[in-house]
């Protein structure tokens, strides 16, 4: 009488499994990261092919890293404590004014107009950037939505992964004041990575990549800003009632 022999386990399967469980995060989110960067040519035709197997969707990936920024914030105290920090460049009088209209001072704002901002980041400047997945459609009108989104967050997370860098580099040389200038590399990363990434498939000469990168690269930080200044005045909003 021989005794059954139990299936062998896929070692390989239970630590992904694990992984993601704990970190909401899979070989395959970590593989697409890595492509992203470096063949994003690729990743943006699996997306246009409708291949769910191979990338995880990029929208899941940028909310990931909006979260890992939102952790790096808190350790020089989050967006109240870069309220604070903003508001110290600017003139007694603009920061009085601000007072004045809000009645409470810019550290008793700062706690929930932080709690607020932390909440509505996420929303309001993924709504506006996802805008610019109309700009990828005009590239290539025979995307899919499913494909246009994936390859404007795509783009947006390799962007998000320099940004986080920037954060790093802020925290480690705790200088604030390279917030000012953060901007311009975040948009020269939308430019690269969608100039990367186009070839073939949202242009087909290389003067197009180039232009339609830049255009791209533009228009994606114009909506950054606009859903960065309603959420700011949104926060603004609930620290001012929060307070009374």
């Amino acid at each position: 009488m021989t005794s059954a022999v139990p299936p062998k386990k896929d070692d390989e399967g239970d630590v992904e499994g694990f992984l993601e469980d704990i970190l909401g995060f899979n070989y395959r989110s970590l593989r697409t990261f890595r492509d992203l960067v470096i063949r994003p040519n690729i990743v943006f035709r699996s997306y246009a092919e409708h291949d769910r197997m191979t990338y995880t969707p990029s929208l899941r990936l940028w909310l990931g890293l909006i979260g890992i920024q939102l952790i790096i914030s808190v350790l020089w105290g989050g967006y109240g404590g870069i309220l604070v920090t903003q508001m110290e460049s600017q003139s007694d009088v603009s920061v009085a004014n601000i007072e004045r209209l809000l009645g409470a001072s810019i550290e008793e704002l700062s706690l929930p107009y932080g709690e607020a901002a932390a909440f509505l980041h996420p929303i309001l400047v993924g709504s506006f950037t996802a805008f610019s997945a109309f700009l990828i459609g005009a590239f290539n009108r025979t995307l899919t939505w499913a494909a246009r989104i994936n390859i404007t967050f795509g783009i947006l997370t390799a962007g998000s992964l320099v940004g986080a860098i920037l954060q790093i580099v802020i925290l480690v040389g705790n200088d604030p004041t390279i917030l000012t200038w953060m901007i311009f590399p975040v948009v020269l990363s939308y430019w690269f990575f969608f100039t990367r990434g186009a070839s073939g498939l949202l242009a087909t000469t290389r003067v197009g990549i180039i232009i339609k990168g830049a255009i791209f690269a533009f228009v994606t930080m114009a909506l950054v800003m606009i859903g960065g200044i309603i959420m700011s005045l949104a926060a603004f909003a609930y620290a001012a009632m929060s307070l009374g």
